[in-house]
C-alpha cells in the first residue's frame, strides 16, 4: 500500500500527522509513504516573518488558542513541539529533501528539519542552517549548497504543486491513499480505521 502525503515544513499538523502515521505503521497493512513538498507561503521572505506580525493579526488569545489545539496533538503522540520564532520560507528546505530524497536520506532529514523549527527554534528558511542539517544527518553540504543555488530540484517542488491540484489538495497535510484522502493532523485510531478500510475494501495501491 502506498501513502503519498502533501506537506509543508513550516505547517506543525503536517509534523504531527507524518509521526501519528509512523506511529501507527505496525497496527496498519504494511505501507510505503511518498513524501511530496507542497509550499504553503511562498510569499514569507527567507529572514522569516517574526512571529509577533502573526500574533498582531490574528490576536493573541486567537494564536494562543490555537497553539494550545497543537500542542495537545502533539502532546498526546508523545511529540514535543514549541511555537516556532519566526514563520519563513520552506523552499530551501523542500529543495534540500529532494537531494536528500536521492540519497536514501529522506526521512532523516525531513525528521531533522521539523526538529530545527518546532523543537530548537531555528529559521530552516536559513540557508546555513539547512546545510548543518544535511551534514548531521550525513549529507554533503557543500552538494546540497551547489544544488539550490542552481535550482536543480525547483522543478520537483512545482510538480508536486501540479500533482496535488490535479488531486483537488488544497491544503497540508493531505494523506492520498488509492481513492482516499486523508485531511489533517488525525489521531492514531482515524488513520488505523480509515487504513484498515481502505486495504480491506482493495482500493490501495
Amino acid at each position: 500500500m502506498k501513502i503519498t502525503v502533501f506537506s509543508d515544513y513550516i505547517c506543525p499538523f503536517c509534523y504531527i500527522g507524518i509521526e501519528t502515521l509512523r506511529q501507527v505503521q505496525a497496527a496498519v497493512p504494511p505501507f510505503t509513504l511518498e513524501w511530496k513538498g507542497f509550499q504553503i507561503h511562498p510569499e514569507y521572505p527567507a529572514a522569516g516573518v517574526p512571529i509577533e506580525r502573526r500574533t498582531a493579526q490574528y490576536g493573541q488569545e486567537r494564536y494562543a488558542a490555537v497553539w494550545r489545539n497543537i500542542l495537545s496533538l502533539a502532546e498526546g503522540i508523545g511529540l514535543e513541539m514549541r511555537p516556532p520564532a519566526v514563520l519563513t520560507n520552506s523552499l530551501p528546505a523542500l529543495e534540500a529533501t529532494e537531494y536528500a530524497r536521492d540519497q536514501g536520506k529522506e526521512k532523516a532529514f525531513s525528521t531533522a528539519v521539523y526538529q530545527a523549527y518546532f523543537q530548537r527554534g531555528q529559521n530552516i528558511g536559513d540557508i546555513d542552517v539547512i546545510l548543518s542539517l544535511t551534514e548531521q544527518t550525513g549529507l554533503n553540504p557543500a552538494e546540497v549548497q551547489d544544488h539550490l543555488k542552481a535550482g536543480t530540484y525547483a522543478a520537483r517542488i512545482q510538480a508536486s504543486h501540479e500533482e496535488a491540484r490535479a488531486c483537488g489538495v488544497s491544503g497540508v497535510p493531505t494523506f492520498i491513499v488509492g481513492p482516499a484522502q486523508i485531511i489533517g493532523a488525525q489521531s492514531p485510531e482515524v488513520f488505523v480505521s480509515m487504513l484498515k478500510r481502505v486495504a480491506e475494501r482493495g482500493l490501495a495501491q
